[in-house]
């Protein structure tokens, strides 16, 4: 029974409701992954695990230098993050600075669409971010 239970519970892990597929058996290695920039003359780096997340749903991480804050920007679709390696902080600008939220390795948020909002990497060494999406999305600057 208790068998049937965990291919029961595995089986629900990798059905994602709405979707007709189960996953997949896939590997990357860590030193495999196909880091590009997003933005030219920004350092961050963006290495696709799963998916193209300006097509649908993906998994991407975001690496980023110590030390280094992002430029105010929102995103088009909304999205998920954990944080892998780094102290991170995430804060919306509607709030300003009152709102930000430092985040150690295994924290988790979730941003909205458009929602104009600031990240930094407060580390002496690099941040990675895991950025989860279920629809197209791509990051945009205030105009």
């Amino acid at each position: 029974m208790a068998r049937r239970s965990a291919l029961l519970a595995f089986a629900a892990l990798s059905f994602i409701p709405g979707r007709a597929f189960a996953l997949e058996d896939s590997y990357l290695p860590a030193d495999k992954i196909p880091y590009v920039a997003e933005v030219p003359d920004q350092p961050h780096r963006l290495g696709p695990l799963w998916g193209e997340r300006a097509k649908g749903p993906a998994g991407t991480l975001l690496k980023v230098p110590g030390n280094w804050r992002a430029p105010v920007h929102a995103h088009t679709a909304d999205y998920r993050a954990v944080v892998i390696k780094g102290l991170w902080a995430h804060w919306q600008m509607d709030g300003g600075e009152a709102t930000k939220i430092e985040l150690p390795p295994g924290s988790y948020w979730t941003q909205k669409a458009n929602e104009m909002h600031d990240d930094a990497c407060l580390s002496d060494t690099e941040c990675v971010i895991l950025l989860i999406n279920d629809t197209p999305y791509e990051t945009y600057f205030p105009k």
